[in-house]
């Protein structure tokens, strides 16, 4: 779980501009957290977003902000008001507009999920509701679009990232686990928080994880 979740932080944070700023949503989660940590090891200033007052004294980020107590776009201004050079975000349609309008010149958003497009399993039955079919299909409606010249324009892009595909990738992968590996030798890097649930228990871990109460990493033993 570590690498995985640190290299989120390591390809996408390559130099790139002046700003010295990233912003990181859910900050206080398993990727989260690693990508805090690795952001502030190469050296940059980071601001995360987390989602209740619990979870910030969890946050390992420079400047914290709790968005279910404060505007957290006018908090992310106020924190860096040059911009950001990356934005990371696996929030989905929620956030992806307003994330991408945060970007400096040069910055990149930097997406790796789409939590808030997915279903809620209604009353534990394990079954969707007809209404949360339509709401999932007028939740992909207003998925952002990106104009291409308007990219162009302000030197930003947009970036997708899937650590699956990177299974061919061997000089690159390679190249951050020795550095990952480095980190943690150093006691610079620590693994996140985990909480494990027993196999039988699967149900119970994706309801913590939907919750959106939980801190660091969910393992499921089998």
């Amino acid at each position: 779980a570590l690498p995985a979740a640190a290299l989120a932080g390591l390809w996408p944070s390559e130099p790139v501009g002046n700003c010295k700023s990233c912003l990181v949503h859910s900050a206080a989660g398993g990727v989260g957290d690693m990508l805090c940590q690795v952001l502030r090891l190469r050296g940059l200033r980071v601001v995360g977003v987390v989602g209740s007052a619990s979870k910030v004294s969890e946050c390992g980020a420079d400047v914290v902000i709790d968005k279910s107590a404060t505007d957290w776009v006018a908090e992310a201004r106020r924190a860096s008001p040059e911009g950001y050079r990356a934005v990371f975000d696996a929030n989905g349609v929620s956030t992806l507009s307003k994330s991408y309008d945060l970007l400096c010149r040069n910055g990149r958003l930097v997406v790796y999920g789409f939590h808030s497009n997915l279903p809620k399993v209604d009353g534990g039955l394990g079954m969707l509701s007809p209404w949360t079919w339509l709401r999932m299909g007028a939740d992909m409606a207003r998925m952002p679009t990106f104009d291409p010249m308007l990219l162009t324009l302000e030197s930003k892009a947009v970036l997708g990232f899937n650590l699956s595909f990177f299974a061919d990738e061997h000089d690159l992968v390679a190249k951050y686990v020795r550095q990952i590996g480095e980190w943690v030798l150093a006691g610079e890097l620590r693994p996140p928080k985990f909480q494990r649930f027993a196999f039988e228990s699967t149900r119970d871990a994706q309801a913590a994880l939907q919750s959106g109460r939980t801190v660091g990493k969910m393992i499921v033993a089998v």
